[in-house]
């Protein structure tokens, strides 16, 4: 798989996800993002075409398909992932455990993508706070990036 364009990953949300054989797995609902560099980091993915579960998907190998995400994981261990509820950040135990599950080495002190020249478009925000009761003693990396609501009557004719 190439390397990912980082400026087009927003791009990405309601694309379809495909395992490394070209099987389906489900649709981008949202992307997680390193808090300190910005850099898309996670996919939440729809599974099934009647469930309502989010799977996480790592988008460090990730590449564009045509229209579609492929990644590099059997649909079997991507429908394995840690069951983690999609509620705008995870904490250090949510992002260990994907990490684990994924193979993936896991430094909870470090940035990962330390290096990536990301920046969230201006017509994108980023949830800036947790939900309440959700502190926790170890510091959280990654936070859910969501696209900017459009206001319905922009390009309404009057």
């Amino acid at each position: 798989m190439s390397a990912i364009d980082f400026d087009d990953v927003p791009n990405w949300r309601g694309r379809d996800v495909i395992d490394q054989n070209g099987y389906a797995v489900g649709v981008i609902a949202d992307l997680y993002v390193d808090e300190v560099t910005g850099r898309p980091e996670w996919a939440a993915v729809k599974t099934g075409l009647f469930s309502h579960k989010v799977t996480f998907v790592p988008l460090s190998q990730a590449a564009p398909h045509g229209l579609r995400v492929q990644v590099p994981y059997h649909q079997s261990h991507i429908h394995d992932a840690p069951n983690i509820d999609p509620h705008g950040h995870l904490s250090a135990d949510e992002e260990a455990r994907l990490y684990q599950h994924y193979g993936l080495d896991y430094d909870p002190a470090s940035p990962s993508g330390a290096d990536s020249e990301f920046i969230v478009p201006a017509t994108d925000k980023v949830d800036e706070e947790a939900p309440e009761g959700t502190r926790e003693r170890n510091r959280r990396r990654l936070r859910r990036h969501v696209a900017a609501e459009q206001d319905p009557n922009r390009n309404r004719s009057e």
